[in-house]
């Protein structure tokens, strides 16, 4: 078996040559994610270990944007009376197959990649461990909190609007079948909020979505790194009772569209397969200048993310004499394990999860400053033996 001292010691320069590999701009449905998922791509082979990708699509923010104006354009088309006019369209639209194809805004593209490592046993209803960290990334022209509130209010823009459209859709029902008529003025109104919407919607797509190149290491090329060279020990030295499940998921800063993605197509698969009564979602999300582990959060700091896990990752660490923080939030920052915990808790299952997050440090994410030398090789080096060993620790209990 490979010592943890050895792991430390001989992955130093591993884990941080990977990160300075992915500091180039990986933003979901650009060439450079494709880059990025070559590079995960071609390290696992090195290893032998087979890969497989899943391509999927998404909605982007442009494309939302676009769907309301054509849903102000058909309210004021129904306010008109002019109810023709969508008939003709749509009649034309879906004449034709080439017709039916076009958009004026495409949908996004990603990809996520995943590798099983197999357990040595392969006892029926094992245990399985998924190990998550997502490879795309993003960078704005405004500081990550404020980044944060901008979504808050784009979002509100949009919901505002469909709650428009329910309104209006029964209030020009009732109009028709002359139970309540429209206000004379309802035209206008709509134009003024249609206008005031649009007007705050434009600069939120410039300041948040109007992305410049960055390198964006702590979010997240340190996890994807962590992952890699874990991949690579597991496959030299497989847990005897435990699987192993690597994906490095795309799109992640878009919706966690990848994590998303990968659940609908495999979940119920896993559910049948492993028992994830006993198993563990392991999402690396960031590594920088610490190490961070979190430990509960939502209101009153109740909801802890897991029995006894996170007690077992910081005895772990002390043991190997590797500092590491826990923390609470308030809010829970939005990553994949959330996705997973989602699903589990959909099929009745106690699916554990244990996030490593550097929190403090986002004050440098989705921006230039998010750069290779802010992601301390000890603490990438200190994160992969911690996971290694705590692995190892729970696959010797697992019967």
């Amino acid at each position: 078996m490979i010592s943890i001292t050895s792991v430390v010691i001989s992955k130093e320069l591993e884990t941080k040559k990977h990160v300075e590999s992915l500091a180039f701009n990986r933003s979901a449905s650009t060439t450079g994610e494709t880059k990025a998922i070559n590079y995960i791509e071609e390290e696992l082979k090195k290893e032998n270990i087979k890969s497989q990708r899943e391509y999927f699509h998404w909605t982007g923010p442009t494309r939302l944007l676009m769907r309301t104006s054509y849903l102000i354009l058909i309210t004021y088309l129904l306010l008109s009376r002019l109810i023709l006019i969508l008939v003709i369209y749509f009649v034309i639209k879906h004449l034709f197959e080439r017709t039916r194809k076009m958009t004026l805004i495409k949908k996004e593209s990603s990809k996520n990649i995943y590798a099983e490592i197999p357990a040595n046993n392969k006892k029926e209803k094992r245990p399985i461990v998924i190990l998550t960290a997502h490879y795309d990334s993003v960078s704005a022209n405004i500081p990550f909190r404020f980044q944060v509130f901008m979504f808050l209010i784009y979002r509100l823009i949009i919901g505002f609007y469909l709650l428009i459209v329910v309104v209006f859709s029964i209030w020009l029902t009732l109009d028709i079948l002359l139970i309540f008529s429209l206000p004379t003025n309802i035209i206008i109104i709509i134009a003024i909020v249609s206008l005031f919407g649009i007007v705050i919607s434009l600069p939120i797509l410039y300041l948040v979505f109007n992305e410049k190149p960055a390198s964006c290491s702590i979010d997240n090329a340190s996890g994807v790194s962590i992952l890699i060279e874990l991949a690579k020990l597991f496959k030299r030295n497989p847990l005897d009772n435990i699987e192993l499940l690597f994906i490095w998921t795309g799109a992640e800063e878009w919706g966690l569209k990848g994590s998303k993605k990968f659940c609908s197509e495999h979940f119920r698969v896993l559910n049948e397969d492993y028992n994830l009564n006993k198993s563990i979602n392991i999402n690396i999300d960031m590594v920088g200048t610490y190490i961070g582990l979190l430990d509960k959060a939502g209101f009153p700091l109740r909801k802890r993310m897991n029995k006894g896990y996170n007690d077992l990752i910081e005895a772990t660490a002390n043991s190997l004499n590797i500092p590491i923080t826990r923390f609470s939030k308030f809010f829970e920052p939005k990553s994949d394990h959330t996705i997973f915990r989602r699903y589990a808790k959909r099929a009745r299952k106690k699916l554990q999860t244990i996030f490593f997050h550097s929190d403090k440090d986002s004050k440098y994410i989705h921006s230039l400053r998010d750069t290779p030398d802010k992601v301390l090789p000890e603490n990438l080096n200190g994160c992969l033996a911690i996971c290694y060993q705590a692995l190892r620790k729970i696959d010797s209990e697992t019967l």
